[in-house]
């Protein structure tokens, strides 16, 4: 049995470029994961009933599969059948909301690639366990990287930061809307004149700066697709403004929505912010967001979600 922690991330940049010959879009995004986590515990077996089980406390969400996690563990299965469990069990306490621009689903399916390559095939390298997870979705491979990451690409191309990132902390606000990822990329390019933001250029002079201060961090976040998810639903706007009216030193749409990350300046303000939208009762899901300190590829995280 493995027990691991699935984090969100945010994209603390998100440049995107116009559409490519084949339809995707090139982006250059640094993206740091944060807890709130879900929660998996990958129980597996060489001789039990053959098959891949899930059960999820979300009830809204697929068990077969259409659910991102257990084509994680079929593809581990394919991939290495002299060295994968004929049996896999996968209880999934689902913490982060879906169609959030969280990466949670990406997120539930790396950790299920680490917990059956560490328990079943020890010796596959680092990059053979992200190429298989490539496959599953652009997302996967930053889960399976420790720390800070810059995607570039259509999100295939992951890579260490290279630079100090600070402890950050803040807030997470979900209205009560998802933003699915094919209409929020035609909003994008219905923009007239557009041009791809450089956020992540900017942020990057920042941090190679000595001692960045939170204020010119959070002046360097940027996200290409606010310009067009936030005029086109109202629910995202209104949560975004409630976050920058609180006092968050930046509102930033976390990928292409519908979640909203508050920057704090520091854990007592994240938590400041947290009890003032959560006592707000417009939102869904109001959680604070603090940094996640990786796992290893040798075992579950070392930070557990604050109670109370």
């Amino acid at each position: 049995m493995s027990i691991f922690d699935a984090p969100c991330k945010v994209n603390l940049t998100l440049d995107v470029f116009p559409p490519r010959p084949d339809g995707f879009h090139d982006l250059d995004s640094i993206v740091a994961k944060f807890s709130p986590c879900d929660h998996l515990t990958v129980n597996t077996s060489a001789d039990g009933p053959a098959g891949i089980r899930l059960t999820c406390s979300d009830r809204s969400l697929p068990t077969d599969e259409g659910n991102i996690a257990v084509r994680a563990a079929a593809a581990f299965q394919r991939a290495f059948p002299g060295c994968a469990p004929a049996s896999v069990t996968i209880p999934l306490w689902k913490r982060l909301p879906h169609q959030a621009g969280l990466g949670g689903g990406s997120s539930d399916a790396a950790a299920v690639l680490r917990a059956l390559r560490d328990r079943w095939h020890p010796a596959l390298p680092d990059a053979d366990l992200r190429a298989l997870g490539a496959t599953l979705g652009s997302d996967v491979p930053l889960f399976l990287h420790d720390g800070p990451v810059r995607m570039r690409g259509r999100g295939d191309i992951v890579a260490p930061l290279g630079v100090p990132l600070p402890d950050l902390y803040g807030v997470f606000v979900k209205p009560a809307v998802g933003v699915p990822t094919g209409p929020a990329y035609q909003w994008l390019d219905a923009l007239t004149d557009r041009q791809p933001g450089r956020a992540t250029d900017r942020l990057l002079e920042v941090l190679r700066s000595d001692s960045p201060a939170i204020d010119a961090i959070g002046a360097a976040l940027g996200n290409d697709f606010e310009a067009a998810v936030l005029p086109a639903v109202p629910e995202v706007a209104e949560a975004h403004h409630a976050v920058a009216d609180a006092g968050a030193v930046r509102a930033l749409l976390c990928g292409s929505g519908s979640c909203v990350f508050g920057l704090a300046r520091d854990a007592a303000h994240a938590d400041q912010l947290t009890r003032a939208l959560g006592g707000d009762g417009r939102f869904g899901w109001v959680s604070m967001a603090y940094p996640f300190m990786d796992y290893s590829f040798e075992g579950p995280s070392r930070r557990r979600e604050p109670t109370g």
